[in-house]
């Protein structure tokens, strides 16, 4: 089994967000509730998990800490299997030709921190991205941590996975996409036109993007930062600026 295929059993996923954007998002996915005794305001969960046909379990909470192994789990956790990639084909389908106006994709280019993953999702998500693209190898998998981190967000994005981003990308521009890369050497944002569908890849958190990944890009871009900043902004946080950006530009010509 591949580290991208989800488990039959499934990962305990922690805290209210995570377990509800799940059992909203991807009720086939969730096996198991456990909800530890006491907890107030879990109704809304254990009738989301049993119109799903979940078992729910109520359990002591020092139980329900042994079983998923962290102390913030607020009184929730829930057995799902977390990850059932889509192909970029069927990212294709999904979003046909006539319908991809204003549609805007994050490529992460060798993302490996699982909370870098999910608070950049969270943010793809609130911020109007409708997938996310991940190379198999060198990249963070989705899991328990990247959930949390996104406070269940990826669970409602679909995820693609591809072997080689670099053809991935060069089928999105195929297909009319815009590609558009972050790096500090790159154009000011502020002064760059984002046409859509765009791609928007966002590079690893130490080395940023690959050459070839950022010779791919028709325009690279940067965030513009003064003289007296430190160092460059964390891959999430230029992932979220970058983003709002091109959010306005949509929003503004749509």
């Amino acid at each position: 089994m591949s580290r991208r295929e989800p488990s039959t059993d499934g990962q305990w996923l922690w805290g209210f967000h995570s377990v509800e954007e799940t059992l909203r998002g991807k009720p086939q996915s969730a096996k198991e509730l456990l909800v530890a005794e006491g907890t107030k305001g879990v109704e809304g969960l254990v009738d989301l998990a049993r119109k799903a046909g979940v078992r729910v379990r109520f359990v002591d909470r020092r139980q329900l800490e042994r079983t998923v192994g962290d102390s913030r789990h607020q009184g929730v956790a829930l057995r799902a299997a977390l990850h059932e990639g889509e192909s970029l084909a069927g990212l294709l389908e999904r979003f046909p030709a006539d319908s991809r106006k204003g549609l805007v994709i994050v490529a992460l280019d060798q993302i490996q921190d699982p909370h870098n993953l999910g608070a950049i999702a969270r943010s793809a998500l609130n911020l109007g991205a409708q997938a996310l693209i991940l190379p198999e190898r060198r990249s963070a998998p989705v899991t328990a941590a990247v959930v949390s981190a996104s406070a269940g967000a990826i669970q409602k994005l679909p995820v693609v996975d591809v072997v080689n981003l670099g053809q991935a990308l060069a089928k999105l521009k195929e297909e009319g996409f815009w590609v558009y890369g972050a790096d500090a050497g790159g154009k000011p944002a502020w002064g760059a036109v984002f046409h859509t569908p765009v791609v928007l890849g966002i590079g690893s958190e130490g080395y940023g993007m690959r050459p070839l990944t950022a010779s791919l890009c028709d325009e690279v871009v940067s965030i513009p930062q003064p003289a007296s900043g430190v160092e460059s902004l964390n891959a999430s946080c230029a992932a979220s600026v970058l983003l709002y950006e091109v959010a306005r530009q949509v929003r503004k010509g749509s």
